[in-house]
């Protein structure tokens, strides 16, 4: 199942909130133009009031109309929805035509002579009807004229309408509506930035960068409770990781002494022969407490001077040392290119510790009769051997802390890569393993340039 995203969720209701403020004004729009049009149809009809009112002839029999050719034809059509009336004054029909109107009853108070609008419903049908009526005399007492109009079309005309509009407003409401998403897009993700800072700020920290601490400017106020709780958090981890750091330290730092009063009390009493191992042992021991106080003093951040060297030079020269160990030990160390030059910028010292490590472990763990080889380019040396290679599964915890390989043998404590890695990294360079080799190992230190 995805994890909810924030972002989307805010995309989401923002604009579902939009749409429906949209469609909740179109809707006040419609009703709007409605009741416009039902308006505008009340004085239509009674502008044809007007028309027949003049057709009105007085007679000798009473009053009679007598329509004009447009007005015939207007109400003689087929299916109209218009009518007309000419009533008594107890509402009896005299004359009539077009639409057939259900009985409508006669307005009261006939006197003021004004146009009478009435809606009614049409009980046959159940369709709606609008009437006109004006009260009036021409000598033979009080009649009535009315105009008709079914309302029964009413409703698909505003549709008919309405529907016309909308095929001129979808453009623009489209338009409008996908505006009205980019800004609430643009809104959120702007509001959302100082957000992603913090994350991106998080996705940096490691133990290198413990002392930095996320900023909480700019963030919402219920993130902040947040960044602040990470933030404790990290103090709390720097502390003890403080505390872990200083007791390795020491307690390396303490052990240098007493190893060497040791060593040499022992070797002051006894010969070469009595003691056996021993020295052996000791120096082993001693080398340890080496390698934690050099890891100590790269863990605790200790300002290292950097300088440009040569570090194909360096590599040689600790290959020159570490040539009769090789070949006591019937290994052959090489130099590919003995010429070449590999510019780096950091602490030559330290870095000769990672060749020597390296060449170190390519004599005590590749067989008798192993080639090893140096070489260089541009920005990059190679320490490669023939021997065996290294299986996939130690490859990949190769250059943790206090790791060593399931066919190691001798002395060692797995730290040598780990330490030759820090180094290399702390100088701003890389040190890895190159996967693609099929045969013995091969490790590639890539140095930075002074910049």
């Amino acid at each position: 199942m995805r994890d909810p995203s924030l972002l989307r969720a805010l995309v989401i209701r923002l604009t579902v909130v939009v749409v429906l403020a949209l469609a909740g004004g179109y809707l006040i729009l419609y009703l709007e133009f409605r009741a416009g049009l039902m308006g505008l149809e009340g004085q239509s009809i009674e502008v044809q009031l007007q028309d027949v009112r003049a057709a009105i002839v007085p007679g000798p029999g009473g009053p009679r109309l007598e329509l004009s050719r447009p007005l015939r034809e207007f109400y003689a059509q087929r299916d109209t929805l218009n009518g007309y009336q000419l009533l008594s004054a107890d509402g009896t029909v005299l004359e009539s035509g077009g639409f057939s109107a259900p009985y409508l009853p006669l307005p009261g108070n006939p006197g003021d002579r004004q146009i009478i609008l009435q809606r009614e419903r049409d009980p046959r049908s159940g369709n709606s009807v609008m009437a006109a009526t004006l009260a009036f005399d021409e000598g033979h007492g009080t009649q009535w004229l009315r105009v008709v109009r079914s309302l029964e079309d009413t409703e698909s005309l505003v549709a008919q309408l309405m529907l016309g509009a909308l095929e001129e407003l979808y453009p623009p409401i489209a338009l409008l509506l996908i505006a009205v998403v980019g800004v609430v897009v643009v809104t959120v993700l702007s509001s959302l930035r100082s957000l992603r800072a913090v994350s991106h700020q998080a996705s940096t920290l490691s133990l290198d960068r413990l002392g930095e601490r996320l900023h909480a400017q700019n963030l919402p106020q219920e993130l902040v409770p947040l960044v602040q709780a990470v933030n404790a958090a990290l103090d709390r981890l720097e502390a003890d990781y403080r505390v872990q750091r200083e007791f390795t330290a020491n307690a390396a730092h303490e052990l240098r002494t007493p190893l060497a009063t040791l060593r040499a009390r022992l070797e002051s009493r006894f010969s070469a022969e009595e003691l056996g191992d021993v020295t052996f042992e000791i120096e082993q021991l001693a080398r340890l407490v080496e390698q934690l106080l050099c890891l100590a003093r790269l863990d605790s951040q200790e300002h290292f001077q950097f300088a440009a060297f040569d570090a194909h030079a360096v590599a040689l020269e600790v290959a020159r040392e570490l040539a009769p160990v090789a070949l006591e030990s019937e290994h052959y160390v090489t130099a590919a290119t003995p010429d070449v030059s590999v510019p780096a910028h950091g602490n030559a010292t330290l870095t000769r510790l990672v060749f020597r490590n390296l060449i170190e472990n390519a004599i005590q763990y590749t067989p008798a009769g192993t080639s090893i080889t140096l070489s260089g380019a541009s920005a990059t040396v190679i320490i490669a051997d023939d021997g065996p290679g290294i299986a996939a599964d130690t490859a990949a915890t190769l250059f943790e802390r206090f790791r060593r390989g399931h066919n190691a043998a001798g002395p060692g404590a797995g730290l040598g890569l780990a330490i030759a890695k820090s180094i290399v990294e702390r100088q701003g360079g890389r040190l890895c393993l190159d996967p693609k080799v099929t045969t013995g190992a091969r490790f590639v230190i890539e140095f930075r340039g002074h910049s």
